[in-house]
């Protein structure tokens, strides 16, 4: 049974009950009623006779039916007796009659009758009227429960079918306010449980896209990794190979988790002191590889060591997504610069490529803005992470392509009270080749996010060869 017909019974049945209870003693008062007001009428009746025929009875006067007649009401009798006389006068009564005498006259008697159906005709009008009152309103009430049921229902109904629709995962529907406090407070439930639900879908969904998304470039150099290993001429070469490759994998793992913490928004307001000399160089020193073999040169550029306060990780990924989007959309040599000032530190990533066009200088960093083939995530992806640590990334300069990352910096003289000499970390060599890359318009799309280790990048580095540079 729907709300609809079960408020309508439910009210309709209550009425009844309420005409029940109220109806019968009221039929009960009513049907007493009518007895004593035809009694009485009866009582007044012969009283009346009394009155005019008093003075001829008691002065024994001949008294005949002709004269008794015209007082007597219509289909009433009158019955006199006095003087050992009988008058009747008036509608001869059959069946159950009801006779009333009168208490006024002394000298004989008079009374008066009447049929008993006078009295239970008007006892039935009077059920009859009491019991079509009791059915109007018994209708009247299930009218308005009607209407009323209609305008409960209707937005129950809504929200049922906003349920449904949020069930098929349109998360976009909200319930309507159809005035009802109650109802409303479930529509507004509903509402919060959809908004909730889908940022929870939009987080999984942002997150399976970017960790597909970044996945490639760290799968890329463990299948470098691999095929080096497969080139080994000698044990220890294997080994030093298959060490490197874990490493990757290791950092494959981090990257995991680091992009499932961020979904979560677990990770802001951990912030840490970061090396920032440290991560570039470990940066660099992964990437060495793919700039190679792309016959393409890294250099990168620091003064002395600079702290700055990120979330783990987040440096190192928003680097692999500009290293990444260097190689991938930029052109020529690759230059990462280290600079700080008393306020901030940065990271610069620039490339020799013909650059962005200044029109895109800020969709570049919208999700799924790309031209050149890419997917338009990993740029997002690196602003949304600076931005979660309170750092910003900014295209500082369309052509050459410069972007620049901000992070507020730990001073090194507070940290130690010592003034650092400043130096330079090597350039990574790469084989001499032309290996263009492709820009354009937005074609600054962004790759790769892995975790880092944060190590100082010392002499034994400098001196390991190019395909083994720190564990590159």
């Amino acid at each position: 049974m729907t709300v609809r017909r079960r408020l309508t019974t439910s009210t309709a049945l209550i009425a009844l009950a309420a005409v029940v209870v109220l109806g019968l003693p009221l039929g009960a008062v009513e049907s007493a009623r009518v007895r004593s007001d035809r009694t009485g009428r009866l009582e007044r009746e012969a009283d009346a006779v009394a009155g005019v025929l008093e003075d001829r009875i008691e002065r024994h006067q001949t008294l005949t039916a002709a004269q008794l007649a015209p007082l007597v009401h219509r289909g009433h009798r009158v019955t006199v007796v006095a003087g050992g006389r009988t008058v009747q006068a008036g509608a001869r009564l059959t069946g159950t009659v009801v006779t009333v005498r009168s208490g006024v006259l002394r000298a004989g008697s008079i009374t008066a009758s009447a049929p008993a159906s006078e009295i239970s005709d008007r006892i039935w009008r009077s059920w009859l009227l009491i019991a079509g009152f009791g059915v109007g309103g018994i209708l009247v009430a299930t009218g308005l429960a009607a209407v009323q049921a209609r305008r409960l229902s209707r937005p129950l109904e809504s929200v049922a079918r906003t349920s449904a629709r949020l069930g098929e995962g349109d998360f976009s529907v909200r319930a309507a306010r159809s005035g009802v406090p109650e109802i409303d407070a479930i529509g507004q439930a509903l509402d919060t449980s959809a908004e909730r639900i889908a940022e929870l879908v939009a987080r999984e969904r942002e997150f399976s896209s970017n960790v597909s998304h970044q996945l490639r470039t760290p799968l890329t150099a463990l299948r470098l990794r691999l095929e080096e290993s497969a080139r080994a001429g000698d044990a220890e070469e294997l080994r030093l190979e298959l060490e490197a490759a874990l490493v990757e994998a290791d950092r494959l793992e981090r990257m995991i988790a680091e992009l499932l913490a961020y979904s979560r928004s677990a990770t802001s307001g951990r912030k840490v002191p970061v090396a920032l000399d440290a991560v570039v160089a470990e940066q660099g020193a992964a990437w060495a590889g793919l700039f190679r073999r792309a016959g393409r040169r890294l250099t990168l550029r620091a003064g002395a060591p600079v702290r700055a306060f990120a979330s783990p990780g987040t440096v190192g990924q928003v680097l692999d997504v500009l290293l990444d989007n260097a190689l991938v959309h930029g052109a020529g040599d690759v230059v990462v610069e280290v600079t700080a000032d008393e306020r901030l530190a940065t990271i610069a990533v620039q490339d020799g490529g013909p650059g962005v066009p200044e029109a895109d200088a800020e969709r570049i960093f919208d999700r799924g803005a790309t031209r050149a083939g890419g997917t338009g995530i990993g740029l997002h992806l690196a602003r949304a992470l600076a931005a979660a640590d309170g750092a910003t990334l900014r295209l500082a300069s369309p052509a050459p392509a410069r972007f620049e990352l901000r992070l507020r910096r730990q001073d090194p003289a507070r940290r130690d009270g010592a003034t650092r000499r400043g130096v330079l970390l090597p350039s990574l060599p790469a084989p001499v080749g032309s290996g263009d890359g492709h820009g354009g318009a937005a074609g600054h799309d962004e790759q790769g996010a892995r975790g880092s280790v944060h190590q100082p990048l010392g002499d034994a580095a400098q001196q390991q060869p190019p395909n083994r540079a720190a564990g590159a």
